[in-house]
């Protein structure tokens, strides 16, 4: 059995290992490299071949984690990749985003070496295009925490909660090999205990190797006293100044951490009433997906989702996707908050709003997470007087602020206190992901005050792990794991089972449950455990959707009805908590952005939102994408109802609570019980159908005085005049029936008359 180490070797960026035992490689991370000073691993090839790498597993979903995986595709690798469910999800986000950060870097690379007359390092290409990245989604599995998987003949790999962001996982991986087991665990990034959102990471107590990271392995982080009082006084001072608050952010946790204090700072009014953008499109979709996994974060945030102060939504809130939106953030004349990626300043948006910010003293930078050595914001950090951005020198006159304590990674006590939970020393412990005298320090105290056997690799170190003896981890006498976060394992609106990865998790269960194995035992709500396989109990396990058939008998359709009518009903209930007023938007999902009749949507439910109103949609895109992002723009709540087919519209990105439906009936039920009343955008037959699916409605009076708006007179004129001059002529509605509908232009008309109908 051999480790070779291939990133983050004496630096923090570029995690990448490889595993080899029984004639098979498994990676664990494959990362993009961000100091400066190592940029050129990016650009080598990999010193493992890839088209002999059986698997590669990932930890998180960090760019220094994952950022390489599109060119290890690209350079041959045909393996799964394996992570949890979340990880996958915001993967697809990161992936594409990189993709698309770095050809748009190489045409301002190229264009400005060309009008500099220099030849650059590397070629003026992207490492990797969107291309490559959707072949490697392709090969992504999600699993569970505490499931193990078979990753390649003789190893199987645990994902246990790392407590750093959404889905974050420390890896243990048992590795049996000529009659020898060996169980290595690897850290993964080690989050900070209480931090918001996200559960505390997992300790373990028995590893025959340890590999594990150093970010903060020389320092604690800095007391800068209570965040919430931090934020709050430096906004202040700020806007007492007439600057802006420019805070560099990574778009997964640390972005969503962020709205979360400042959710609450608004909440309790204590800073005044002010924008604050979120610009970046990645974190946008990222904060989408929080929401989607809600039951993968922390009980108190559960909480607030659930209460009238939701931390991830709150007035004055504005998420920014297109280019032309962020561009319209510097045309504010206002004070404002501007968040936007990347976290260390070396790509992204956040460049831009440094350039325009950095030279302004009324400005603030506020730093809050960690800063690599030779990136830009390791420099602003440093407190040097002039930076480099976008090609230009730019004099440094704004307030650099930082707040330590909010970095996602433990600091040296809490890595110490990881550590501690060992009751048997590991036969070796390998530090990495730390710069070179943070991990020196480190293995220096570890050597001290535990006595392991301890060192710190260099980059392209292969160590041949051939002790002899018995394993350190037996099973029920000496278990790997000390403790495991509480976790539901199936996200609120995913409970679809993923059946490549079941079939794998079933295939791997002989080994897994082998004297060889150190599977953890999960809490009784930690694991998914698939449903037994007598179908009188299969309706009893919510969790579990059989696909959908409509050419065979369904003996059990009598209870599926039941399920779905409840689980939906638990989920609207849950959302709306009896106090919210809401409306149900219908339109085509094939409206393309480019329609007039999707900015129509969206800023028609923009202005609902800002009237009070939940916005509820069938979940899809076209004109239910505009609406849920309307909604979305005005911070009040976004529902999606999607409909379960082979063939039907995936949840679009802007749902903060989404259920997916079984039968259509139920879906229109829950659109009409929960909405104080409807209002109808141009669409095909399916739009048409609402309509006079309302009028079925109001005819045999299910609606009481339920408004129903049809948005767009020019669309909607003709089908009225027709009831006028057929239906009704001929006495099959009557006019009463036809006045229960308005015809209105205006998204502010829409708001005040459905607030108007809705109040009297």
């Amino acid at each position: 059995m051999k480790l070779t180490f291939l990133g983050a070797n004496r630096q923090v960026t570029g995690s990448r290992y490889c595993l080899e035992a029984n004639g098979s490689r498994v990676m664990i991370d494959c990362g993009l490299t961000q100091e400066r000073g190592f940029h050129d691993r990016n650009w080598d090839v990999c010193p493992v071949d890839p088209a002999s790498v059986k698997s590669l597993l990932v930890t998180h979903s960090h760019i220094d984690h994952i950022g390489l995986i599109p060119k290890l595709v690209k350079d041959g690798f045909r393996g799964r990749i394996f992570a949890t469910r979340p990880t996958v999800e915001l993967a697809n986000v990161m992936l594409k985003d990189s993709a698309k950060i770095q050809a748009e870097d190489a045409r301002y690379k190229k264009r400005r070496h060309r009008k500099e007359g220099r030849q650059a390092a590397h070629p003026e290409v992207a490492l990797y295009s969107q291309d490559d990245v959707l072949k490697s989604l392709k090969l992504f599995r999600g699993l569970d925490y505490n499931a193990p998987q078979k990753v390649a003949p003789g190893i199987t790999a645990v994902w246990h909660d790392a407590g750093h962001i959404l889905g974050s996982a420390s890896l243990e991986i048992t590795v049996t090999e000529s009659e020898r087991t060996r169980t290595i665990v690897f850290s993964g990034d080690i989050g900070q205990c209480g931090k918001p959102l996200i559960h505390d990471s997992t300790f373990f107590q028995r590893a025959d190797y340890v590999v594990m990271e150093t970010t903060y392995g020389n320092r604690d982080h800095t007391a800068n006293g209570d965040f919430e009082d931090c934020i709050e006084s430096i906004v202040r001072r700020t806007l007492a100044r007439g600057g802006n608050v420019v805070v560099p952010v990574f778009a997964v946790e640390r972005a969503q951490e962020m709205m979360y204090f400042i959710s609450r700072l608004v909440h309790e009014n204590r800073i005044p009433d002010i924008p604050v953008f979120l610009d970046s499109p990645m974190a946008y979709d990222a904060t989408a997906i929080f929401r989607k996994f809600e039951d993968w974060l922390d009980d108190e945030t559960r909480e607030l989702i659930r209460s009238a102060e939701p931390p991830l939504q709150f007035p004055g809130l504005r998420l920014t996707r297109t280019t032309a939106e962020s561009m319209q953030i510097n045309r504010i004349i206002t004070p404002c908050i501007i968040m936007a990626p990347s976290g260390m300043c070396h790509a992204g948006r956040i460049k831009h709003h440094l350039r325009l910010n950095v030279g302004r003293p009324e400005s603030t930078i506020l730093f809050v997470g960690y800063q690599s050595r030779g990136t830009l914001g390791r420099r602003l950090v440093d407190g040097e007087k002039e930076v480099r951005i976008h090609g230009r020198n730019y004099r440094v006159n704004a307030q650099i602020e930082q707040l330590d304590g909010l970095s996602g990674h433990a600091d040296r006590s809490g890595l110490l206190d990881w550590l501690a939970h060992f009751d048997a020393p590991p036969r070796h412990v390998f530090l990495t992901h730390g710069e070179e005298e943070a991990a020196l320090a480190f293995e220096q105290t570890v050597r001290e005050r535990f006595g392991f056997n301890v060192s710190v690799p260099e980059y392209g170190d292969s160590i041949t792990l051939d002790d002899v003896g018995p394993s350190l981890v037996v099973p029920h006498d000496h278990p790997a794991v000390a403790s495991t976060p509480q976790r539901p394992a199936i996200p609120l609106g995913d409970r679809s089972p993923h059946p490549e990865s079941d079939a794998e998790a079933r295939t791997a269960g002989p080994q897994a449950n082998s004297p060889t194995t150190t599977i953890a035992k999960p809490r009784s709500n930690g694991t998914h455990k698939p449903c037994a396989t007598n179908p009188d109990f299969e309706f009893l396990d919510s969790a579990v959707r059989r696909p959908v058939s409509f050419l065979q008998d369904d003996p059990w359709r009598v209870l599926r009805i039941q399920s779905d009518t409840i689980q939906g009903i638990d989920t609207m209930a849950r959302a709306l908590n009896g106090q919210r007023r809401a409306i149900t938007v219908f339109g085509s999902a094939r409206m393309p952005e480019s329609d007039s009749s999707y900015a129509f949507a969206r800023e028609t439910c923009r202005r609902l939102g800002e009237f009070g109103f939940a916005i509820i949609t069938g979940g899809g895109g076209g004109i239910m994408e505009a609406a849920n992002r309307g909604a979305r723009d005005a911070g009040t709540l976004s529902i999606g109802l999607n409909i379960e087919l082979p063939h039907e519209q995936q949840l679009n990105p802007y749902c903060d609570v989404s259920y997916e439906c079984r039968y259509f009936f139920v879906r229109k039920m829950l659109f009409a019980k929960y909405a104080h009343g409807f209002v109808i955008f141009p669409g095909g037959f399916g739009t048409i159908d609402e309509l006079f699916e309302a009028l079925t409605l109001i005819q045999t009076e299910r609606l009481g005085d339920f408004p129903v708006i049809l948005a767009g007179r020019e669309y909607w004129s003709p089908l009225i005049d027709w009831l006028r001059e057929s239906m009704l002529a001929k006495g099959c509605i009557s006019e009463n029936d036809l006045d229960r509908i308005e015809l209105l232009d205006d998204p502010t008309d829409i708001a005040e008359t459905l607030d108007r109908c809705t109040c009297d």
